[in-house]
């Protein structure tokens, strides 16, 4: 039986951006774990107390969250609070 996860009151369950590799100018990879993480994921579930974000949104959040890491068909999520959102990432 497949199950989903739906977050309860103002929590947000994101799939945070994968970080991209980078290669410095003598064309070396440096390794995930060196570069800076961007804060940057797509919406993927919304608790029913949310109001302004929706599922498929591109959303940025805090560094000082307290993300909570859930595994998912194989992906990893965050749940994180409606709060600790500060923008909606639009194209234009």
């Amino acid at each position: 039986m497949a199950q989903q996860i739906v977050p309860v009151g103002k929590k947000i369950l994101i799939k945070q951006r994968e970080a991209e590799k980078f290669f410095n100018n003598t064309n070396i990879m440096i390794p995930d774990g060196a570069q800076e993480r961007e804060n940057i994921g797509t919406v993927v579930g919304v608790g029913a107390s949310v109001e302004e974000i929706k599922i498929g949104d591109i959303v940025q959040y805090t560094d000082h969250c307290l993300p909570v890491p859930m595994k998912h068909n194989d992906a990893e999520h965050l749940l994180i609070q409606e709060g600790d959102i500060f923008a909606i990432l639009v194209d234009v």
